[in-house]
Order: C-alpha cells, then structure tokens, then sequence
C-alpha cells in the first residue's frame, strides 16, 4: 500500500459461524504497538468468495492516515458475550 493511496483495507476474518451480523471496529496500527481506545474505527464487513472481511477506508481523508512503515490491523467484534480482537499479519506502507 502507498502511503498517500486512498483505499479499502480489507482484513480476513475466520470464524466458525458467519460474523457479519455483528459490530466490527478496525485500528491500524504500527507494527510493535497495540490499539487504545482512540485508536478504533467504526469498519463495514465485506463478504468476497464467501469469506468475510473487516473493511476500513484508509489514507488521505479516510478514517485513518498512514505514514510508510510496517502496520498490523487489529479487529475487535462485539459479538455478545464474546469480544474476540485479533490481529492481522504485519504489512508495509511505502
């Protein structure tokens, strides 16, 4: 991803049953780090092949900016009683 591409990061997520009918909230953040409170975003679940992903607009004027670097996402779903966050492979930024 180019640091300055607005575009649709899409993080997979494997489930057991189909998580889409619940909430999901997306932070990207450098790679080494974990999420705070203000770090999350409201994200949408896109559903490609059959598979779910948590998807977030990010770069210039999307929910978050990226500098070059190495980022993970981290995807938190409320899916009473369970909040299962889990975090993505690490990517690169350029």
């Amino acid at each position: 991803m180019d640091h300055s591409s607005l575009q649709e990061l899409l993080t997979p997520v494997t489930a057991r049953t189909d998580p889409t009918g619940y909430t999901v909230r997306v932070a990207v953040i450098p790679d080494g780090q974990r999420p705070e409170s203000g770090d999350w975003q409201e994200a949408e679940w896109v559903t490609i092949g059959g598979l779910p992903y948590a998807s977030l607009l990010v770069g210039p004027g999307g929910a978050v900016q990226v500098s070059r670097g190495p980022y993970r996402t981290w995807v938190e779903i409320t899916a009473p009683p369970e909040k299962p966050v889990v975090a993505s492979p690490t990517f690169h930024v350029t």
